[in-house]
């Protein structure tokens, strides 16, 4: 072989995940207090190059620290459980470069994630004014 193909850097991604998330095993190549994310690929030929996010455990992704920012702005309950089409779904961040659905939510028993506009967040997840 000479030249990569998608299915080839599909498993090669699947196999540096792995080495690097070490599957809950301590290995020569951990480094414990990160998480690894590997990105989007760019290849030509027989050179291929990856995008690696480095996060350090227990801090909030850039979409989560988003969320709770908008969520204030917006009266939007980030601790709130909703149901849609039958689904239980909370709030886990904001992408701040998606225009008309910035919203995402994740199903809680399959953890899939989904998206919204700004109209649909109120509605499951706004803040209710308590009149006195």
């Amino acid at each position: 072989m000479t030249t990569f193909t998608k299915p080839v850097l599909r498993e090669l991604r699947n196999q540096l995940n792995d080495v690097l998330n070490n599957n809950g095993e301590v290995t020569h190549y951990s480094i414990d207090g990160y998480t690894f994310e590997i990105g989007n690929c760019r290849y030509d030929g027989g050179e291929a190059t990856f995008k690696l996010k480095v996060l350090i455990k227990g801090s909030k992704s850039r979409q989560e620290r988003d969320l709770e920012d908008l969520a204030k702005l917006s009266d939007l309950d980030i601790t709130k459980i909703a149901t849609l089409q039958g689904m239980k779904v909370s709030l886990v961040g904001y992408n701040s470069k998606a225009r008309k659905r910035p919203w995402i939510i994740q199903d809680l028993t399959t953890a899939k994630q989904y998206v919204l506009d700004t109209y649909q967040a109120k509605l499951l997840f706004g803040i209710v004014a308590e009149v006195s």
